[in-house]
C-alpha cells in the first residue's frame, strides 16, 4: 500500500531552501518516491493556512518512506531544511483501491 509524506513548510531562509529544493528530488527518487505536489501556493477551503509551501510525496511502502527520511543520502538536506524552515511533516497510509470509492 502506498504511503504519503505531507509537508507544510514555512521558510525563513529562502537561499538555503533553494539548495534543498534543488537536491531533495534525487534522494526521494532513490527510495522509490515521487512528488505529487510541490507548490508555493495553496488555498485553504476550510481553516487557516499560513505556510509558504506544501509538498506531497508518494512512496511504495511505509518502509521506503522511513528509509528515505532516515537515510544518509537525505540527512544533510534534512539538516539544511531544519535550519532554513519550520515544517510539519506527516506520514499517512493510502487507501486500498476498493476503499478509494468509499466515503469518509
Amino acid at each position: 500500500m502506498s504511503v504519503y509524506v505531507i509537508s507544510r513548510v514555512s521558510i525563513h531562509d529562502p537561499d538555503a531552501m533553494s539548495r534543498y529544493v534543488a537536491e531533495a528530488p534525487a534522494t526521494v527518487a532513490g527510495f522509490g518516491g515521487r512528488y505529487l505536489v510541490r507548490a508555493n501556493t495553496a488555498t485553504a477551503l476550510e481553516g487557516n493556512w499560513d505556510a509558504d509551501r506544501i509538498v506531497v510525496l508518494e512512496f511504495p511502502t511505509r518502509a521506503d518512506a522511513l528509509a528515505w527520511y532516515h537515510s544518509p543520502e537525505y540527512r544533510d538536506l534534512r539538516d539544511l531544511r531544519w535550519s532554513a524552515a519550520e515544517a510539519v511533516i506527516l506520514m499517512a497510509d493510502g487507501v486500498e483501491p476498493e476503499e478509494a470509492t468509499g466515503t469518509g
